[in-house]
């Protein structure tokens, strides 16, 4: 154990120095070997076999279908057409913000490009309509965690790797958390802007059928991804490649503001998030094989056994722990790090994986709204230029009430069991 204790306080030692995290897990796990006599030569191979799989492929498919909707028209007329159903409510632009995001949640299972596809055009729309800069900001920063909670999600599609459970019942677990947290989003913004006397824009119901219809193609491209994976007409990777022609068609011969330039655009956004990604996931595989190699999941288990945990208590720990590596970490790195150690452990007290791979989703969800790192924070003030205190301030209440959704999905199993039952 005393060799772990050094590669993990050398792993933090580049971290405080800003090492990029793949460079500092990937330098420490190297030590590690050396320093316990390990064959290197084979590493190479742990780094091949961790991308070379069919779920690291889905990755950069959502990854591009993102970018694409990112600037083709597609977002454009998704929030039209909300806006023009509900914009008339009391918050009604901010309530499109939380429904936008789900939609966008459900076509490109990251955080970062929901924020981008979305806040882009609803922030400036929603200080222009007298919301507060704090308040836009933070909205916007804590509705674009759900790109990782509403299938189909990055994170979830590692967690299944690791965890060697079903995609589709995983990506059927997380849709009910993620109405409950649009529905209390929404409900808290009535509230709110009743109280700041917030009033919606009125349209005639014309214009309503017009952006409806002019949406439908846009539509159509979440319900599709969602029904071929759950009907089994398509798996989550073919249905990635699916979203990223679908995508390409609506954006140039439907829409026709697809441009050759907006495409290489969106090839070097893809590219580059994808290459991030996926240099973290083989330097977290590296770090898992010292851990497995040095027995530490298995020490680990020997503890919890000795000190007789429950499996929620166990579970509540692990909650705990998710939140610590919030505070330092990605999304990605949380889980590639987290749940080769977690998974055996609660799985070893009979919790169940597929509510655990929710909990652990949710967890990085809380992350990425907490500093000092907080993904999303920074991203949504780098878009506004704008201090990343205010984007906290914003973010507060709706960061309160995810944790409140998210201690009810640790407890209550049937917030998510509910669904996976379907696919039994």
């Amino acid at each position: 154990m005393q060799v772990v204790f050094i590669v993990l306080a050398v792993f933090i030692l580049l971290m405080l120095m800003r090492t990029p995290i793949a460079v500092s897990m990937g330098l420490a796990s190297l030590l590690g070997f050396i320093l316990i006599g390990f064959n290197i030569t084979t590493v190479g191979s742990t780094l091949y076999t961790a991308v070379a799989s069919t779920s690291m492929i889905t990755i950069p498919g959502y990854i591009f279908a993102g970018s694409i909707m990112a600037n083709g028209g597609i977002s454009k007329h998704l929030l039209d057409a909300l806006e023009s159903w509900i914009g008339h409510i009391p918050g009604g632009i901010a309530i499109v913000t939380v429904l936008a995001c789900a939609l966008f949640a459900a076509i490109t299972g990251s955080a970062s490009a929901t924020i981008a596809a979305v806040g882009g055009l609803m922030m400036p729309a929603m200080i222009g309509a007298n919301y507060g800069k704090s308040f836009s900001m933070g909205l916007v920063a804590s509705s674009g965690s759900l790109g990782i909670l509403i299938p189909p999600s990055i994170p979830m599609i590692l967690y299944t790797t690791i965890a060697g459970v079903s995609v589709a019942k995983l990506f059927a677990a997380g849709m009910f958390p993620g109405f409950i947290i649009v529905f209390i989003y929404s409900a808290y913004i009535v509230i709110y802007s009743i109280r700041h006397n917030q009033r919606g824009r009125k349209t005639d119901h014309s214009h309503r059928w017009r952006k409806t219809f002019e949406a439908l193609p846009a539509v159509f491209l979440p319900v599709a991804i969602l029904g071929s994976i759950y009907s089994g007409i398509m798996t989550a990777t073919e249905a990635a490649a699916f979203a990223c022609v679908y995508a390409i068609f609506v954006s140039t011969v439907i829409y026709r503001e697809y441009t050759w330039e907006k495409f290489l655009d969106a090839v070097k956004s893809a590219a580059k998030s994808t290459a991030t990604i996926l240099w973290i996931v083989t330097a977290c595989s590296m770090f898992s094989q010292f851990l497995t190699v040095t027995r530490v999941p298995h020490k680990i288990l020997e503890f919890v056994a000795a000190s007789n945990f429950s499996s929620t208590q166990m579970v509540l720990i692990c909650c705990v722990i998710l939140i610590f590596l919030g505070c330092f970490m990605d999304g990605v790195s949380i889980m590639l790090i987290a749940a080769p150690l977690m998974v055996p452990v609660v799985g070893g007290l009979g919790y169940n994986l597929i509510q655990f791979g929710i909990v652990m989703t949710m967890g990085i969800q809380v992350g990425q709204l907490t500093p000092p790192v907080g993904i999303n924070l920074f991203q949504v003030a780098g878009m506004q230029k704008e201090p990343v205190a205010s984007v906290i301030k914003g973010a507060i209440p709706f960061l309160l009430l995810l944790a409140a959704v998210w201690a009810a999905v640790a407890l209550v199993p049937e917030i998510t069991t509910l669904a996976t039952s379907l696919f039994a």
